[in-house]
């Protein structure tokens, strides 16, 4: 469902005052530590970015060759980067692949290996994409969860990759994500070998390991709590029409909370069909990776006319909308291949008999037809959204309701149809998940009144298994709580949603804790 949310007022601020995380110092520009003396580094990769900052989201400034030396002149307080001077400017190498009396040995072009690794390494991410060939270019072919050890066979040739075996094939994971460690000879783990291939094989379960948890947030003020429940991801959606808005001090306050931001953004929605518009689209996107968005979302529930067209003049057409999926994700990894790409979530829904038209699609037949566009290779994740029920996360039948048949109140159902669309080619994020409630606020309006039964301890305990089914499910990549702090209280009652409810009382809190073993 769409929520009219509120453009953080701090924006337009320039997020000077609302942005202060409790506990946590305004975010900062990193500084090089005093304490790192000047040291002569060799380059011990082929190519090494050059870094505006010390991140992978960092603008990348140019690139020093296998065996350049180079002085620095410090170090990041995490010890990952060194601080140089390139081109008459501060900036940053990954120390891993600069080290002090290091070689390089040049690649073996007729392999793609550098010097062969030995020693094993552990995935310092919460999860790494398996890749069929060093690049981000190459077909996502599993994820490591963090904290698995792999064994490395070599380097590929850009030094940025390691080369492992993955259930039974040759396959690339991205170096800087890993760390030192782990047991010698560890196999690189996966999901159980799939059974042998049949004509028209079901998406095997498990595909995706590596899970994670976030929240749709109003404000920066439980970032701290967020943290300690287990979340890592923060969502944040605007409206944008004519640019990018800046979002440089929120997404700071964000990476300053040890946390990751996606963006859900959306534009002009009279506009919404128009290719040309795509274009102008894009380069808005494009703006918010180079911010350091971690993960964009490519529009809002582009299935109904309200969001895609404008009410009673819908556009909606899903070989439409994956043409703005293709401009958005082409310009999203020209600026950063790091951000995840999340097409943008369909409102499940029957309401349209099955069928599809400018007017508005069932989310099923919407997905499907995007699917065979080949959508697939413009996204990271598939979106979807499951916050309009009055049922557990294990009901599977039976909702109250006179179309109780349909997939559209129910986790597995909704989830299902979206993982299936696309062949289990892609995970599914769930870019909103959430459970209304009235408790403690008052009674819900009339046309939230299916969720009149629902209690805290119902939203507390469904969330928590709802967290629980994503991360076995093996389709799941991230799940974005519906919401965190909101507190609008009308026709459209976001406080009801939210887990830190207007009183500061968390009932959810303990729940997704124990889950996420925090």
């Amino acid at each position: 469902m769409f929520h009219n949310r509120p453009f953080f007022a701090a924006v337009a601020l320039g997020l000077s005052l609302a942005l202060a995380v409790p506990g946590t110092a305004a975010a900062a520009a990193p500084t090089a530590s005093i304490r790192a003396p000047q040291e002569t580094v060799t380059v011990t990769v082929t190519a090494l970015n050059v870094r505006s900052a010390p991140s992978l989201q960092g603008t990348i400034l140019g690139r020093l060759t296998g065996g350049t030396t180079v002085t620095t002149s410090g170090k990041s307080d995490d010890g990952q980067w060194w601080q140089i001077s390139y081109q008459g400017q501060t900036a940053w190498i990954f120390a891993e692949y600069a080290t002090v009396g290091g070689t390089y040995t040049p690649d073996d072009a007729s392999t793609g290996q550098g010097a062969s690794v030995t020693a094993p390494v552990v995935v310092s991410v919460p999860a790494l994409n398996v890749r069929a060939a060093p690049g981000l270019n190459g077909q996502i072919i599993g994820l490591l969860s963090g904290g698995t050890a792999v064994q490395p066979l070599g380097r590929a040739g850009d030094g940025l990759w390691f080369q492992i075996a993955y259930l039974g094939q040759t396959a690339y994971i991205y170096a800087p994500f890993t760390s030192a460690g782990g047991s010698a000879g560890a196999p690189a783990p996966g999901p159980a070998p799939a059974p042998a291939p049949a004509p028209a094989p079901a998406p095997a379960p498990g595909r995706f390991a590596g899970f994670e948890l976030g929240g749709h947030i109003n404000s920066t003020n439980f970032l701290g709590q967020m943290r300690d429940i287990g979340m890592t991801w923060v969502k944040y959606q605007v409206v944008m029409d004519g640019g990018a808005p800046d979002l440089g001090g929120l997404i700071g306050a964000v990476h300053g909370a040890g946390m990751k931001i996606l963006i859900g953004a959306i534009g002009n929605r009279g506009r919404a069909n128009d290719a040309n518009y795509h274009k102008d689209f894009a380069r808005m996107v494009a703006s918010l990776a180079a911010q350091g968005a971690d993960a964009i979302e490519v529009w809002n529930e582009p299935n109904l006319d309200r969001e895609y067209g404008g009410s009673g003049n819908g556009k909606v057409n899903p070989e439409n909308y994956a043409n703005m999926l293709r401009e958005a994700y082409g310009a999203i990894k020209s600026v950063n291949k790091n951000t995840l790409v999340i097409s943008g979530a369909p409102a499940p829904t029957g309401y349209y008999g099955g069928g599809c038209s400018d007017a508005g699609c069932d989310d099923a037949p919407f997905v499907q037809r995007l699917a065979a566009t080949g959508a697939a290779a413009w996204m990271d994740c598939a979106g979807a959204h499951h916050n309009g029920t009055m049922v557990g996360p294990d009901q599977r039948t039976g909702a109250p309701v006179g179309s109780a048949d349909h997939h559209q109140w129910y986790f597995w159902g909704t989830l299902d149809t979206v993982y299936n669309a696309f062949g289990g080619k892609v995970p599914v994020c769930w870019t909103e998940l959430g459970y209304v409630t009235g408790e403690g606020i008052g009674p819900l309006p009339g046309g939230f009144s299916w969720g009149g039964s629902i209690t805290l301890a119902n939203q507390a305990g469904w969330l928590a298994r709802a967290a629980e089914l994503s991360r076995a499910s093996g389709k799941v990549r991230l799940m974005i709580i519906w919401n965190i702090d909101f507190r609008q209280w009308n026709d459209d009652p976001q406080a009801g949603f939210s887990i830190f409810r207007p009183n500061g009382s968390c009932p959810a809190c303990g729940a997704l804790k124990a889950v996420m073993g925090r």
